[in-house]
């Protein structure tokens, strides 16, 4: 027969080692770092469907573009917004603008003026803003025939050189969005700078202030043209009545 004092050790010593199981449990549990969930599957866990090749889940070919002609005489050369040459205006039914890739500026400025007559062959595009164009592929006007192709890109890119300049504001230049994209300097210079920027500009620095600009000249590609010469800068820093802004 147990006594009264060895049965009450017994059951103290028993407390005591439950306690200490459960503390080492709990150390265990917080020393346990959080997994994040994941998106993709657990491993061991159920695998996504696999889609059978032609299947419902599987990806559809790009559809054939269609292409189509159009003949007219030329209205008038246009430019993107870094006035590099990328369309024209055609006097066909109905009256349409053309536009081609930046790389061909050349060869059709060489080619094309005001009154030219030209058959164009492409495709409708609608842009961003609803904007419908016809792009250029295939482009004959007289005994010239240009075929979009890509450029052929140089084997060691040119590094840009750096600028520092110093001018008064003398316009924002609006893109195709409405928003402003860029700064005009009083001698025509085209400070690059991010939409989100520009805005903020327009209030830190209105028409007429003085900015100073360190950035990158912007040079043309291969094959480009401008329709008027432009100095383009993309800013890095702009400083205003002494406080200077990063540019990202």
């Amino acid at each position: 027969m147990q006594t009264p004092q060895l049965t009450l050790t017994a059951l103290l010593m028993s407390a005591l080692a439950v306690s200490s199981t459960q503390a080492q449990t709990a150390n265990q549990r917080n020393s346990e770092p959080i997994q994040l969930a994941s998106a993709g599957p657990r491993p061991g866990g159920p695998r996504p469907p696999h889609h059978q090749p032609g299947g419902p889940g599987a990806p559809q070919p790009q559809a054939i573009t269609s292409l189509t002609t159009l003949t007219g005489t030329v209205n008038q050369l246009t430019a993107n917004d870094d006035g590099i040459l990328n369309g024209f205006t055609l006097n066909a039914s109905p009256a349409t603008t053309v536009r081609f890739a930046t790389h061909l500026g050349q060869q059709v400025n060489a080619t094309l003026k005001p009154g030219s007559q030209v058959t164009v062959m492409g495709y409708q595009k609608t842009g961003p803003t609803g904007e419908t164009t016809f792009q250029l592929v295939k482009m004959t006007a007289g005994k010239t025939q240009l075929v979009d192709t890509a450029p052929v890109k140089p084997q060691t890119p040119a590094t840009p050189a750096q600028q520092t300049i110093t001018g008064k504001i003398a316009d924002y230049q609006l893109g195709r969005d409405g928003q402003a994209n860029a700064l005009i300097l009083a001698d025509q210079t085209i400070v690059k700078v991010p939409p989100h920027v520009a805005g903020q500009l327009t209030t830190l620095a209105p028409k007429g202030s003085t900015i100073t600009v360190d950035g990158y000249a912007q040079s043309l590609g291969e094959g480009q043209v401008q329709l008027q010469k432009h100095n383009i800068v993309r800013a890095s820093v702009l400083t205003v009545a002494g406080q200077s802004y990063l540019v990202r």
